[in-house]
């Protein structure tokens, strides 16, 4: 699977963010599972995605990037992370990881050609 540079880029600071929280809220092994997990939804998302559909907006919302750099900013948050809790965090997460897939699978299905109705 392909990962452009400024994908890796993005996705090693959502990473950090992630170690971070890990070790600040002494998370269990279900909730370094579930990190991991969203990382990795995120990582397939954007996997053999070039830069220019990087950055560009889903549909007139934020571009993949701009998910990803929301979501690493969120993640450093320990204040917001020891208010809400790890669940928190994780739900945070599913959610933009749940909303690059489905723009991933809008995309691709735009790009298809179209089901003949002839019989």
């Amino acid at each position: 699977m392909y990962l452009s540079p400024e994908a890796q880029r993005l996705l090693e600071d959502v990473r950090q963010a992630h170690e971070q929280l890990i070790a600040h809220l002494a998370a269990g092994d279900a909730h370094r599972r579930a990190f991991r997990a969203i990382y990795e939804a995120l990582e397939s998302a954007l996997g053999d995605v070039d830069d220019d559909h990087l950055v560009r907006s889903i549909d007139g919302g934020w571009s993949p990037a701009e998910v990803l750099v929301h979501v690493a900013e969120h993640d450093h948050g320990m204040e917001e992370a020891a208010r809400r809790g790890i669940e928190h965090m994780i739900e945070h997460g599913l959610e933009h990881a749940r909303g690059l897939w489905l723009a991933r699978g809008a995309a691709r299905a735009s790009t298809l050609p179209e089901e003949s109705t002839h019989t």
